[in-house]
């Protein structure tokens, strides 16, 4: 049944012209790329601290970092990275510097597994909680796909907001399906700026006040 819907999703590619995203699909079939979701009773992770994997990466995503302009000056990390989904999209656009932190041991070596497939060197993996990765001065834009709760959410959100203060620039959050927005707007500086959707879920993409 999978393997129907795959090709039914490959047909509705070339039917519409995304001739590039057909032909990653089909790279993924070939060569054993493994995106598939994963429940988190699956991942022996507490609930309390992470959520389910699911690869948030591919055309729609592609649509907002077009639309934010990336440039070689910009860094990212991916909070909740998983399997590396988002982070191969991430990889073709000019980032500086692309990071995926992600609580999973396992998930964090699937990750490692598929980019080396794909021939991806620029991208950096860090196993530990979300809210304990504190070096982020580097970067100034922060992906996340509901990928914990919204205690730890805020946590990060502090981290970032530090690290805005230590050293001030202009920052981006981008945030697929933003069950936690409370936590990122209240007591900090970011507001959310715009918003695309996909099918029932959507992007809100927040900027800070300077």
């Amino acid at each position: 049944m999978a393997l129907v819907t795959d090709a039914k999703n490959a047909l509705l590619l070339l039917l519409r012209g995304k001739w590039r995203e057909f032909f990653f699909r089909v790279r993924v079939h070939i060569q054993k790329i493994d995106l598939k979701n994963v429940h988190l009773d699956e991942l022996n992770l507490p609930e309390e601290r992470s959520h389910y994997y699911a690869n948030s990466g591919g055309l729609h995503l592609e649509k907002v970092l077009r639309d934010l302009k990336i440039t070689p000056r910009d860094a990212i990390v991916d909070f909740g990275s998983g399997k590396g989904g988002a982070l191969i999209t991430f990889s073709r656009f000019p980032f500086a510097k692309i990071t995926g932190v992600e609580l999973s041991p396992e998930l964090v070596a699937i990750a490692e597994d598929n980019l080396k497939k794909l021939n991806i060197g620029n991208i950096t993996m860090t196993v530990c909680d979300a809210a304990d990765f504190s070096d982020l001065d580097e970067y100034n834009y922060f992906y996340f796909f509901s990928p914990f709760p919204c205690s730890v959410m805020s946590a990060v959100i502090q981290n970032i907001s530090s690290s805005l203060i230590a050293s001030p620039r202009k920052a981006v959050i981008i945030y697929f399906n933003p069950e936690c927005h409370d936590a990122v707007v209240t007591n900090s500086p970011f507001v959310k700026v715009m918003e695309f959707h996909h099918h029932e879920l959507g992007y809100y993409v927040y900027a800070n006040r300077q």
